[in-house]
């Protein structure tokens, strides 16, 4: 159910680590061999200035100390997002509250929450399927300034139980000047699973993906 952490940008990062360790352990080398190679063959009436070479030297060790640093952030990295994606895991099972329109219908119906920006003269709620098909709509509440839960049984129209799925509702609210009211909506799912990336872990609503920065609070229900 829960997908396996993403490691392709690390596996890069660390990829690209390795080849510069050795490119400049091949590098140390050869400027070693032919360091000594100087000295040995050098003069002894008339030495050479060392203070170059000893300066490549130290810049050698400074590079190689910036290769072990980038190694530790990355491990500091990885260990994060595992504890992340690890705490994404403890939401399945859950059922949580979300910012956005789609939940997942299942054999106990779909809920949403609903709050009016300001008092509305006439409130529709339409519900659609997965192909943008209006397959249910009612009566909503007309108040300002309060959340309303709108639970669905997942029967159309006719009485019709609809297939189990991802559907998303519109509130369609306007006011005595038949303008549209603006409406905060919420949905509620239970979490299925866990998707990892590169951005961090989402979570599974059925089929739906919702980012964690999307839930606001988890839900007894």
């Amino acid at each position: 159910m829960v997908d396996a952490v993403s490691s392709t940008s690390s596996s890069s990062i660390f990829a690209t680590q390795q080849t510069t360790e050795e490119r400049l352990e091949d590098e140390r080398a050869q400027f070693l061999t032919l360091f000594l190679t100087q000295l040995q063959n050098q003069d002894p009436t008339s030495p050479m200035d060392t203070n170059e070479m000893t300066n490549q030297l130290v810049q050698f060790t400074a590079v190689e100390q910036q290769i072990e640093t980038n190694k530790s952030l990355a491990s500091l990295v990885s260990a994060q997002a595992a504890n992340t994606n690890a705490s994404a895991v403890n939401y399945i099972g859950e059922h949580v509250i979300f910012n956005g329109n789609n939940t997942n219908l299942t054999d106990d119906g779909a809920s949403w929450g609903y709050l009016l920006e300001s008092e509305a003269d006439s409130n529709t709620v339409n519900v659609f399927n997965a192909a943008g098909d209006l397959v249910y709509s009612e009566q909503g509440q007309t108040r300002a300034g309060e959340r309303f839960e709108f639970n669905w049984d997942g029967t159309d129209a006719d009485g019709e139980k609809l297939p189990n799925g991802p559907y998303s509702i519109q509130i369609n609210a306007l006011d005595s000047d038949n303008e549209g009211v603006t409406a905060e909506v919420e949905a509620v799912g239970l979490v299925t699973g866990v998707v990892t990336g590169a951005e961090g872990p989402s979570l599974m609503v059925g089929k739906i993906i919702v980012e964690m920065n999307e839930i606001t609070r988890v839900s007894a229900v």
